[in-house]
């Protein structure tokens, strides 16, 4: 790529045509946007940048190596956090409230929907090809769900290969997830795990537990391990990992124990009371169910590596806590 003219007067189209001579320069430029050119292993979209002779580290396609993942915490919308993002998979923080995923019921924006218009503002056009080394649109793909009235963790993939070993990892139990939950009762024992045959109503929302597997039913395991009491209240703050997934699973299974969650308005009696009286409060003042989705463990589908992300009580739990603190 030697030229006898000083190389500083070239631009990024002007190396990139040498490397296509056989491309027009109109082409090129149009590759150069579209982020299909990278320069020591990053994708470059600036096809006027002025640099000297890139001979050797400037290449056409994908990086060799995957791309640097997001590194902090974002907040993308009123109730959801960006917390980890590459070309794969992205982590999210969902505020309660906010939907998993689109509904035919719903018209509320999801996490899901959210994510896809960040990704894709014209104006984060530069942020999008930097990481996923294309200007087309991206579209996430759902790997799990949290109850629209749960906080917490949210896998979401970017592609079908990488949803695919991630949804293998929940069958396979693989895929770490740990909540934390607060729940009117004394647990039995430092620690324990729950079995139950669940089955859907015939609505398709709510839970029935049964006593034992009947057609329509599935087994659901719970391991849970006790963190605090808080004796005056009888109120034990739970850890909870599932080891299987299925819908609205911690909240019956607590409730069948013994140990409702705090605000849960369809498995928890005594909230369900409080919500049919007309001006009632409710109990501890919590107004939804009080379980938040703290960790996620996975391997990356890509390198195999393991990783965990971690998430802090919202503000209502832990005022929860304060208030039972007393």
């Amino acid at each position: 790529m030697s030229d006898d003219s000083n190389s500083n007067d070239h631009t990024l189209l002007d190396w990139a045509a040498r490397l296509c001579p056989d491309s027009p320069r109109k082409r090129i430029k149009d590759w150069i946007a579209a982020g299909r050119f990278c320069l020591d292993g990053k994708v470059v979209t600036k096809a006027g940048l002025r640099l000297p002779d890139p001979s050797g580290r400037l290449t056409m396609g994908a990086p060799e190596v995957m791309a640097a993942a997001w590194g902090h915490r974002k907040r993308i919308h009123p109730k959801l956090v960006l917390v980890y993002l590459d070309t794969d998979l992205a982590i999210v923080d969902k505020e309660a409230g906010l939907l998993s995923v689109p509904t035919e019921n719903q018209s509320k924006i999801s996490a899901i929907e959210v994510l896809a218009n960040y990704l894709n503002d014209p104006r984060g056009e530069s942020t999008r090809r930097s990481y996923f080394s294309t200007a087309e649109a991206i579209k996430p793909l759902p790997v799990h769900r949290l109850d629209q009235y749960t906080s917490g963790l949210l896998c979401i993939a970017f592609n079908d290969e990488a949803r695919r070993k991630l949804i293998q990892q929940l069958r396979s139990h693989d895929f770490l997830r740990e909540y934390i939950a607060y729940a009117d009762g004394d647990a039995v024992g430092k620690t324990g795990i729950w079995r139950n045959y669940l089955r859907l109503d015939e609505a398709g929302y709510n839970q029935q537990v049964l006593e034992a597997a009947e057609p329509g039913a599935t087994e659901a395991v719970t391991h849970y391990e006790v963190e605090a009491v808080y004796p005056r209240n009888h109120v034990s703050k739970l850890r909870i990992r599932l080891e299987t997934g299925l819908k609205h699973q911690i909240r019956i299974q607590a409730a069948a124990h013994g140990l409702p969650l705090i605000g849960d308005r369809i498995y928890h009696p005594g909230t369900q009371k409080a919500v049919g009286k007309k001006g009632a409060v409710l109990p501890y003042q919590f107004k939804r169910q009080a379980l938040h989705a703290a960790l996620i463990g996975i391997r990356h589908p890509r390198t195999g590596k393991s990783v965990k992300f971690q998430s802090k009580i919202p503000g209502d739990m832990q005022a929860l806590e304060e208030r039972l603190r007393g």
